[in-house]
């Protein structure tokens, strides 16, 4: 199982976004956050989902990098959704490092 980690940047949709997903079974954890300045309205804080469900807006508690895994405590909303409290993974990334990765996190989780 392996598990890629890009940053992407949509101005046209108004938001940046870290995707982690699992190239075996297709599943996803995305953390968004509205552009400022976009034409849409910006919502005050960052929000987790599979990719294809409803955002849950400031769930993450609190997050690690430990060499090439990330680890993310959640709130217990978004821990239903990701079937447990505490994702944590080994990340390959994706057109980008694992330290810009983190840096990117560390944004859009402030």
């Amino acid at each position: 199982m392996t598990i890629h980690g890009s940053y992407e940047r949509h101005p046209d949709l108004g938001c940046e976004a870290i995707v982690f997903l699992d190239d075996e079974t297709g599943a996803c954890f995305q953390v968004q956050r509205d552009l400022v300045g976009g034409d849409s309205v910006a919502r005050d804080g960052y929000s987790v989902s599979t990719g294809a469900s409803a955002p849950i807006y400031n769930a993450v508690k609190q997050w690690r990098r430990v060499d090439d895994r990330f680890e993310f405590e959640m709130v217990p909303r978004a821990g239903r959704l990701f079937g447990g409290d505490v994702l944590s993974f080994e990340v390959a990334p994706v057109d980008t490092t694992l330290d810009e990765l983190a840096v990117h996190l560390d944004r859009l989780l402030r």
